[in-house]
C-alpha cells in the first residue's frame, strides 16, 4: 500500500511539473510571437529609428550643483556626448528589412525556445519517446541563439550605416580632417567592419548559450545511440 502510494504521489507530482512546463514554455512562444510582431511592425510601418555614434567638438552643457555648466570640467572630469538618435519617415526599405529580420532572430530564441518546452512536455505528459525531439529541438534552438547573437548585431549594424547614407548625413570618413571645435559642425561615426569590430558586436553570453544547446543536443543524441548499442548486446 505504501509503495502504490508513493508511486501515485510521484505521478501526480511529475504531471504537475509537466503541466508547469506546459504552460511556461506556451507563455514564452505565445509572448515571444506578439512581441516578435509588434517590434516588426513598428519597425516597418512606424519612424525609421538608428543609434550612432556622435563625433563633436561641444560638450553638453550641464550645471553641476548651481555651479556653471564648464565649471570643474577637464579631461577626466564632465559631461560628454556618447551617441546620437537619427529618426526618419523616409521609406529606407533596406535598412528597416534590415532590422525587421534582426529582430526576428531575437524573438525566435524564445519562440524556439518556448516551442521545445512545449513538446516536451507534450510528449512527456503521454508518455512518448522524447529523445529525438529533445536531440533536434537543443540543435534547433542553440543554431537560433548563435545566428543571433552573431549575425542579428551586424545586421543592425549595415541597417544604421546604410540608412544614414540614404538620409544623406554627414559622417566620419577618409576626407575628414579629424578636427572639431565648439559651435563647428558634427559628424556621424557609422558602424566599422573591421573584424575586432565585428566581434566586438557578437553577443558572447548568447552565443555560449547557443553554444552549449549545441553541444547538449549531440551528446543527447550520442547517449541515446550508446544506450541503444548496449540494449542490443543484452
Amino acid at each position: 500500500m505504501m509503495n502504490t502510494t508513493g508511486h501515485a504521489a510521484r505521478g501526480r507530482t511529475r504531471s504537475t511539473v509537466l503541466i508547469f512546463a506546459l504552460a511556461i514554455g506556451a507563455l514564452l512562444a505565445v509572448g515571444g510571437l506578439f512581441g516578435a510582431a509588434a517590434s516588426v511592425i513598428g519597425i516597418l510601418g512606424d519612424l525609421w529609428n538608428g543609434r550612432v555614434d556622435l563625433l563633436t567638438g561641444s560638450a553638453p552643457r550641464v550645471a553641476i550643483d548651481g555651479a556653471p555648466a564648464d565649471a570643474g570640467a577637464s579631461e577626466t572630469n564632465g559631461v560628454t556626448y556618447s551617441g546620437a538618435l537619427v529618426t526618419a519617415d523616409a521609406p529606407l526599405a533596406l535598412p528597416r528589412a534590415l532590422q525587421a529580420i534582426s529582430a526576428a532572430l531575437g524573438a525566435l530564441v524564445v519562440i524556439s525556445g518556448g516551442l521545445l518546452l512545449v513538446l516536451l512536455a507534450v510528449r512527456m505528459l503521454h508518455t512518448r519517446p522524447f529523445a529525438r525531439v529533445l536531440t533536434w529541438g537543443l540543435g534547433v534552438v542553440g543554431l537560433v541563439a548563435i545566428l543571433a547573437a552573431t549575425v542579428a548585431p551586424q545586421l543592425e549594424a549595415a541597417a544604421v550605416a546604410i540608412g544614414i547614407r540614404e538620409l544623406g548625413y554627414a559622417v566620419y570618413d577618409d576626407a575628414h580632417d579629424g578636427s572639431f571645435v565648439a559651435g563647428g559642425q558634427d559628424v556621424l561615426a557609422l558602424p566599422l567592419w573591421d573584424p575586432l569590430w565585428i566581434l566586438d558586436r557578437v553577443d558572447p553570453v548568447l552565443l555560449m548559450v547557443g553554444i552549449t544547446l549545441g553541444v547538449l543536443g549531440f551528446l543527447v543524441a550520442d547517449a541515446v545511440r550508446m544506450q541503444r548499442d548496449v540494449e542490443g548486446l543484452v
